[in-house]
């Protein structure tokens, strides 16, 4: 009987345990800070996807986004695009070379922003040849 009881209770302190851990870090998602470029998903996509990890042209951006495109972080160092969860944390900073605090969710490549720093305005172009 003793050893019923005290297995119960070593169980059911695992269980809060792990279920309080649970709530407290999910799955996939931590804090990080991250510098880089707040753009669009069209333009920044394309560029990715030949291995640019650039800024874009910022008003090209502005106006993608206005028209419904997704919002994302355009991160160089680690050479990814995070889809912005909470795009009215950033909507000032289109264009801007910016460094943010947030949580970073790795399966679904999203950041949610809790804080964002301008470090340098946009001005970056794109890379389309100059028309002759």
């Amino acid at each position: 009987m003793k050893r019923l009881l005290v297995l119960s209770i070593l169980v059911l302190g695992f269980s809060l345990s792990f279920l309080g851990s649970a709530r407290s870090s999910p799955a996939n998602s931590n804090s990080a800070t991250i510098k880089g470029w707040i753009s669009d998903e069209g333009c920044a996509r394309g560029r990715a996807n030949g291995g640019t990890f650039t800024g874009t042209n910022p008003e090209c951006a502005k106006k993608c986004i206005a028209s419904g495109a997704k919002m994302v972080l355009i991160a160089p160092d680690q050479r990814k695009l995070l889809t912005v969860a909470n795009p009215s944390a950033a909507k000032a900073n289109i264009g801007d070379f910016v460094e943010v605090t947030g949580s970073v969710e790795a399966k679904t490549k999203t950041v949610h922003i809790d804080t964002l720093k301008m470090l340098t305005k946009g001005a970056a172009m794109c890379d389309a040849p100059a028309k002759k």
